[in-house]
C-alpha cells in the first residue's frame, strides 16, 4: 500500500520537476498554492485538511464506545461481516494515521521554513 502510494507521488513530483526547471519558480508555485488555499472564500478549502484530522478523531471515538459493533450488532450481521468490517476500519486507521502524519510533517516544515525566512531579513 505505501509503496504504490509512494511511486505515486514520486511520478507526480517527477513529472513536475521535468516541466519546472526553475528551482526558485518552483517554490513560487509551492508557495502560491498555499496561499491560494489560505485565502480562498470557500470554507471547505481553508479547512480541508483540519476536518480530514477531526473526522478521523470522531470515528475512533465513535469506535471506542463500541457504536459500529452496536450498529452491526442490530443490523444483524454475521461473524465474517464483523470481521471484514473490522478490516476496514483497521484499514482505516493506518490510512488516517498516514495523513495525518504527511499533514503534521508538512506544517511542521511550512512553519519553519517561514520562520527561517523570517530571521533571515
Amino acid at each position: 500500500m505505501f509503496k504504490i502510494g509512494k511511486e505515486t507521488v514520486n511520478k507526480v513530483v517527477g513529472i513536475a520537476d521535468k516541466l519546472i526547471t526553475d528551482k526558485d519558480k518552483k517554490n513560487q508555485i509551492g508557495s502560491d498554492l498555499i496561499q491560494n488555499e489560505m485565502v480562498s472564500g470557500s470554507s471547505f478549502v481553508r479547512n480541508a485538511r483540519p476536518m480530514i484530522i477531526y473526522t478521523g478523531l470522531c470515528l475512533i471515538v465513535l469506535e471506542f464506545f463500541g457504536l459500529r459493533l452496536l450498529a452491526l450488532q442490530l443490523m444483524s450481521a454475521t461473524n465474517l461481516m464483523i470481521e471484514s468490517s473490522t478490516q476496514i476500519f483497521q484499514f482505516y486507521l493506518i490510512s488516517w494515521s498516514s495523513v495525518v502524519s504527511l499533514y503534521t510533517g508538512a506544517r511542521t516544515f511550512e512553519k519553519y521554513k517561514a520562520r527561517k525566512l523570517f530571521k533571515g531579513k
